[in-house]
């Protein structure tokens, strides 16, 4: 049986690079809603980031036009004219259907009652309405708003993060000083000036060990401007909208990010990537350097770099990734997860040897040969693919077999020593949050258990577990589209996989017994705390 491995030590390092910040015009929304009037808050601006991005960079064809009119009955409201091609009210235009989707955007993800959440599924902090907080009853609770307004984490004033998403996150394998490194998707700041301060990613560091009370936020990669600063930033150029991460891990306490290129967002749920990308950083997440050598193109239609492998179609299955730890009968592996752009993919599992994998010492040497650079996870030749009809592993990704069941994304894996399994949580489509186990990285995985109904809250996605949470309580993060920021949610286990369970298991697609009992607006929450009842 496949067991994890424990961290290595890593050498801390320090300094600063300072990143670009995207900027974009100014929209002003206005819309009717019944009897009131919802005015559109200053985040709205997002349309007018994103628009511009996507003129520019993706020939969205931008023209003046308008949202029609809506109002709770007939066309008395209006939400007036706004630059940029939102379209009619049939949500046709182009720019509605790419911002309600993807990692800022799903437009099945704002509040179901217009009246008290979106407009044409657009969530709170778009429409100047205010997010919510769901109060849960059961194995499922939410915990603590982790980013944004009321957060203890002061993440406007520390590091301008006044929404953000996803929260991946891995421990920094540092002995000495142990944290846990957090990295989020597209990030936006004062949405009071122009831009919105808007970022692609951003990364927290953490070393609170105690979750029962919430997770503290020791620190950010910071920019020059005392903002948390897009760690991989996107280029400057047309085809690429945004740099999302995937996945993280430490190996001999070199960080590594994998992260997708998006080109556009689609329809709800999905998204085209241009490829999948691997950078490393040496000074705990402060600064990383991409190498070109183990992206994954699909598109040649932004720049990879020197040394960066053709465009493979073969490379789609790929594009969004997980890491976990494990050893074989032959070494040390790490593992990773392999599912397509979107949220409608299968996962595969590929591995790669971590013996000879190089130091920070080796990489920060200016003279460090070729062979030590791309050796051990950084030889993109040392990457094998599990072939479950042949039962072994396989050199050409072509030949993977599906180890967890389409629809599957946004995952997160880990060793669970409470369980004594690997867990492996997902977005499953539109559905839900959910786990699975198996005693394998390969599998087979057992039947999956619901977290967190997508019916009962609509717009939760981007399950990631905490990989210090060992014991009785797993404890993760979760996004909604609804405030657009991250929540710590804690799941007993013992509740929801019976120590009496041959596998520690619940049956298939059986919903935890977890239910919603109100929604609390987040001005509400002190210090950040979601209420138990």
């Amino acid at each position: 049986m496949t067991r994890p491995l424990s961290p290595s030590p890593a050498r801390r390092l320090t300094s600063a690079v300072a990143a670009a910040v995207t900027a974009a015009a100014t929209v002003t929304v206005v819309s009717t809603l019944g009897a009131g009037t919802a005015n559109a808050g200053p985040c709205s601006e997002m349309f007018g980031n994103f628009g511009s991005l996507l003129e520019h960079r993706t020939g969205a064809g931008m023209a003046t036009g308008s949202l029609g009119s809506l109002g709770s009955s007939g066309d008395s409201g209006s939400l007036g004219s706004v630059s940029g091609s939102l379209g009619s009210a049939d949500r046709s235009g182009s720019l509605i259907q790419e911002l309600e989707t993807g990692s800022l955007g799903n437009g099945l993800s704002g509040s179901l009652d217009p009246m008290i959440g979106s407009v044409y599924g657009m969530p709170p902090w778009i429409t100047g309405e205010e997010g919510t907080v769901p109060v849960l009853r059961g194995p499922t609770q939410f915990l603590q708003l982790v980013t944004g307004p009321t957060s203890p984490t002061e993440s406007i004033a520390r590091f301008g993060v006044a929404g953000t998403d996803l929260g991946i996150m891995w421990d920094n394998g540092n002995t000495a000083d142990p944290e846990i490194l957090l990295a989020f998707g597209d990030t936006m700041g004062d949405c009071s000036i122009p831009g919105n301060q808007w970022r692609s990613n951003v990364l927290f560091r953490s070393g609170d060990a105690d979750l029962t009370d919430g997770i503290t936020i020791d620190s950010a990669a910071m920019d020059s401007d005392n903002l948390a600063k897009s760690i991989i930033p996107r280029i400057d150029q047309p085809g690429e909208v945004t740099i999302i991460p995937t996945a993280g891990i430490s190996v001999n306490g070199v960080q590594y990010l994998r992260y997708m290129s998006v080109a556009r967002w689609g329809q709800p749920g999905s998204w085209t990537t241009n490829y999948s990308g691997m950078a490393y950083s040496t000074d705990n997440g402060e600064n990383w350097t991409p190498v070109p050598e183990l992206a994954r193109p699909i598109t040649d239609a932004v720049p990879v770099g020197d040394g960066a492998p053709g465009v493979d179609s073969d490379w789609k299955r790929a594009q969004m990734s997980s890491f976990v730890k494990g050893n074989d009968d032959d070494g040390d592996y790490l593992y990773e997860y392999l599912t397509p752009s979107g949220r409608q993919g299968a996962a595969i599992v590929a591995r790669v040897a971590m013996a000879d994998s190089p130091t920070t010492d080796e990489l920060d040497d200016e003279n460090v040969a070729d062979d030590v650079l791309l050796s051990g996870v950084l030889d993109p030749a040392g990457y094998e693919y599990w072939d479950g009809d042949a039962g072994k592993w396989v050199s050409d990704i072509e030949d993977a077999t599906t180890v967890i069941s389409a629809p599957a994304s946004e995952l997160s894996t880990m060793w669970n020593e409470h369980l004594g399994k690997y867990v492996a949580m997902y977005s499953r489509g539109f559905d839900s949050i959910v786990v699975r186990t198996a005693d394998s990285p390969e599998g087979p995985w057992s039947p999956t258990t619901t977290l967190i109904d997508y019916s009962m809250l609509p717009g939760v996605y981007g399950g990631f577990m905490h990989p210090w949470a060992q014991e009785g309580d797993l404890y993760y993060l979760v996004t909604t589209w609804n405030a657009y920021n991250v929540f710590l949610v804690r799941t007993d286990l013992d509740s929801l996989f019976p120590a009496s369970s041959a596998l520690r298991r619940a049956s298939d697609d059986v919903p935890a017994e977890t239910e919603v009992v109100r929604q609390v607006p987040i001005s509400e929450l002190e210090n950040g705390i979601v209420p138990t009842e």
